[in-house]
């Protein structure tokens, strides 16, 4: 049988190959992210072991909130720990070192850095003690010795154009300020550590800077030799009496820096993961498509082979074997393409800022194993039952004619077809809607089995749909359409199957296509319904990752073209024991720039120990009027005061609890305002109020002034922007099922020599077949399109609903973009046939009518 397998391959070389090409894509993709993934990870492991290398001990606040969208905020420590443990027995040398945002301005009056959508831009002090400098001086450069100087990152100061001894703007939350260039840094071995923008000042300037006088946010010690680092730790816990105070080993730290930016390098590897997958879903069902299609094809040769002695097990076992060559082959050949797919991956990953060290390419054992394994297997799998149908056909087909298309067991189908599907949708909205543990994992079942219960109930509705989109191609253009239609009516399996790899990229594109559009919907209701704000000074995007000093707010508020303003400030906190938003405003004019809808007490009366909820936060936890709350802030637990109650909420969006700047202040080690909202002075027109409002945030270039039509469009510019990224990373799944389209048609056209023949010998031009074979790619293609549009609709409104309480308050699917979408599929379609077209047009006349 393996010498009937090795002849199987040879006879079907074109076919097995474009098969294998499908499995490349798909195992590339993973490989490729895996390489990539392990290379970063073993690159940052490698690198904070050796910037801890000097650390024995760290000594740091206890009190933290972990943030959702960033690093884990903590509170800070009194810089008196620092003689205290400097006195300690066998400690070396102790340095306080302190974190903040700070943000280079650019030459050009630009920033350096965009922290809204890209790696952070953070300032902090220089370290004296060599041991424990994570950072080298590049040559002609020094450290900061006064206030009046900065060190740069490498990265930065080449972005900018800036050398030793220029002067350059930096932006903290405090007032803008020029500083003198002292030096040029490098971390380890990087320009900058992940991209980020860096600037580095003498420790008492950054103490001022954020308002820490007097105070670090952790203290690096290195021990005398031969002590250890947990004798050492024991030794600095027992002078240290503060409860709200943590001593780690330098194993310890390192190895929870080294979690942190795995962690934070999940919203890299999990996208490229999850599209991985969708890559090699779809080439399982081209895998089957085309397995079935050839097992059908050699229907007389698997008769004869049965009729010659050769048992079914012997044919199942040579057609699987097909199957592990081509995975196998497939498998190694797309891991090698991965390796060199991360090598892009990490290109395209610095040109949007994210900067990895210079290091070689990993490749693990992990990686290797899993790659062969997965590509190998889902082939043999996707093979399974074509290789089941080929066993079953009885030695009498081989003296007789057999038609190669097999029957479709219409009532089986439904009730398999239709049981699968129901309990996918089930799945679902358990998952988004139900109360249960893991739902993400109940949705993601259900989505997979919605997938498999459409693809079974295909040839149910194949014919039926192929007829219907097929109408209007067999009316336009005549005997080439109609005969088009026919052959997509001809095989329901065969057109369901084909369209199946299409429906389910197409899927996924129509749900992230609702998902957005319903997303801007949502937030332009709450933008027009909840701010009656004039405009708003914003950094352009809508997170907490920046924002700008204080001091602009005050500015804004003193203009006379000004009537009412208020900063906004953005944290997280445990509100009673859950993670949840929290928001800071002016009470004294936040009534009149937003719709609170007021319900009980005075918005405006809020203090420093007071918090405002939303009615539907006070109803879930039953809070009224001077109900007390434990919040736990960065900066330590308060219990805060319900002294106001009022309407809206994150669904109009706004969060469900607000305190006031004062009183936001106490809870974060720094002040900065991430947005400023604007009322205009009676009689003043809005060109005044813009151009008052740009002079005044002029020096700061990271603030931008905008009506809300302005803010709602950047908002969806940013969305925009994601969706793009999306559409890039589908675009290999949409390319494996068009392979599975050119693969279906090529094996269709060979499939029908004798009658593509007879019908050039009657006359039909080698243009009109082109025509036929493209128009039928067109109805497979927009057949899997509509289903998969259907799909990706049903899972954006099941998304939208269940995150009403999120603020997603409108399902508004755009109906131009999904028209695109179809249009944009009959147009894939049509290139996806060009070879096969090109190929029917070529048979030679005589030899294909005289074809058995």
């Amino acid at each position: 049988m393996w010498k009937v397998t090795r002849k199987g391959l040879r006879a079907h070389k074109l076919r097995f190959a474009l098969t294998a090409l499908a499995v490349l894509l798909g195992v590339a993709f993973m490989s490729g992210t895996m390489v990539l993934t392990d290379t970063i990870r073993k690159t940052f492991d490698d690198l904070f072991a050796d910037i801890r290398d000097g650390t024995d001990a760290y000594v740091r606040s206890s009190e933290a909130i972990e943030s959702d969208f960033g690093p884990t905020q903590r509170g800070r420590i009194s810089a008196d720990l620092l003689p205290e443990i400097e006195d300690v027995d066998g400690v070396e040398a102790a340095e306080g070192e302190i974190q903040f945002y700070a943000q280079f301005v650019g030459k050009d009056g630009d920033t350096l850095g965009n922290p809204e959508q890209g790696p952070p831009t953070f300032g902090s002090n220089w370290n004296e003690v060599p041991e424990l400098n994570p950072w080298g001086l590049e040559p002609g450069g020094s450290a900061p010795e006064t206030a009046d100087q900065v060190v740069m990152d490498k990265k930065s100061a080449d972005d900018g154009g800036f050398e030793v001894g220029d002067r350059v703007t930096v932006l903290t939350q405090n007032p803008p300020r020029e500083y003198e260039v002292a030096g040029i840094v490098k971390f380890g071995s990087a320009d900058s550590p992940a991209g980020a923008s860096v600037a580095l000042f003498e420790t008492e300037e950054a103490q001022r800077i954020t308002d820490a006088v007097g105070e670090f946010g952790a203290i690096s010690v290195v021990g005398d030799s031969g002590v250890s680092e947990q004798e050492l730790v024991g030794r600095i816990r027992d002078v240290i009496s503060d409860p709200q105070v943590e001593v780690l080993t330098g194993e310890e730290i390192t190895a929870e820096d080294q979690d942190e930016i795995q962690d934070a390098l999940q919203f890299i590897s999990i996208p490229l993961f999850v599209f991985a997958g969708i890559a090699l879903l779809v080439g399982a069902f081209i895998i089957f498509n085309t397995f079935s299609i050839v097992v059908a094809q050699r229907t007389r040769e698997m008769a004869l082979l049965r009729a010659i002695g050769a048992s079914q097990r012997q044919v199942t076992t040579s057609i699987l074997l097909e199957s592990l060559v081509v995975g196998v082959f497939a498998s190694l050949v797309g891991l090698a393409v991965g390796v060199g797919l991360s090598v892009l991956l990490k290109a395209a990953l610095s040109s949007f800022g994210f900067d990895i060290p210079s290091s070689g390419i990993v490749v693990t054992t992990t990686a290797v194993v899993v790659s062969l394994v997965i590509g190998t297997v889902m082939t043999l799998v996707s093979a399974v039952v074509p290789a089941w149908r080929g066993a079953r056909v009885p030695p009498i087909a081989a003296i007789r004619d057999v038609a190669l298309q097999q029957g479709t067991r219409v009532i089986r189908r439904s009730v398999i077809g239709g049981t699968v599907f129901v309990v996918g949708v089930t799945g679902i909205l358990l998952g988004l809607f139900g109360d249960v543990d893991n739902g993400i994992y109940a949705v993601a079942l259900g989505a997979l089995l919605v997938f498999i219960g459409a693809t079974v109930l295909g040839p149910v509705f194949a014919r039926r749909s192929s007829q219907i989109i097929g109408w209007p191609v067999a009316h336009l253009r005549g005997v080439t359409g109609n005969l088009a239609r026919e052959n997509a009516m001809r095989n329901p399996q065969r057109t369901s199957a084909t369209a199946a790899a299409l429906m389910i990229g197409v899927a996924i594109v129509g749900f992230f296509t609702v998902f957005a559009s319903s997303l801007k919907a949502s937030v332009n209701a709450q933008v027009d319904r909840a701010f009656t704000a004039d405009f708003v000074i914003s950094t352009g995007g809508f997170g907490g990752a920046t924002g700008f000093s204080p001091d602009l707010a005050e500015q804004v508020a003193d203009l006379p073209e000004v009537g009412d303003s208020t900063p906004l400030r953005f944290g997280q906190a445990t509100i009673d024991g859950d993670d949840d938003f929290v928001v800071g405003l002016d009470p004294q004019t936040a009534e009149d720039l937003f719709d609170l809808d007021p319900r009980q007490g005075e918005v405006s009366e809020l203090t420093p120990d007071g918090i405002a909820v939303s009615t539907k936060a006070a109803g879930d936890n039953d809070w009224e009027i001077g109900s007390r709350i434990p919040v736990q802030f960065p900066n330590g637990e308060r219990t805060l005061t319900v002294q106001a109650t009022y309407g809206v909420g994150l669904r109009e969006g706004l969060s469900d609890f607000a305190v006031s700047i004062d009183g936001f202040a106490l809870g974060y080690p720094e002040n900065l305002d991430n947005q400023i909202y604007v009322t205009l002075a009676s009689g003043v027109t809005p060109d005044e109020g813009r151009a008052a409002l740009e002079q005044v945030t002029e020096p700061y270039p990271q603030a931008e002034v905008q009506d809300s039509t302005e803010f709602k469009e950047s908002f969806s510019a940013m969305v925009n922007q994601i969706l793009g990224l999306v559409y890039v990373l589908l675009f290999l799944a949409v390319l494996i099922a068009l392979i599975g389209i050119a693969n279906t048609l090529a094996l269709s056209v060979y499939e029908r020599t004798r009658e593509l023949g007879l019908l050039r010998a009657v006359g039909m031009t080698r243009r009109q077949l082109r025509s036929s074979v493209r128009w039928e790619a067109v109805i497979i293609a927009i057949l899997g399109t509509l289903i998969g549009l259907a799909i990706g609709v049903f899972f954006g409104w099941a998304v939208i609903r269940a995150l009403r309480d999120e603020g997603f308050e409108k399902f508004a699917p755009s109906a131009g973009q999904l028209v695109t979408i179809v249009i944009a599929a009959g147009l894939a379609g049509v290139v996806a046939a060009l070879f096969p077209a090109r190929r029917a047009a070529k048979l030679n006349v005589l030899e294909a009518i005289t074809t058995e």
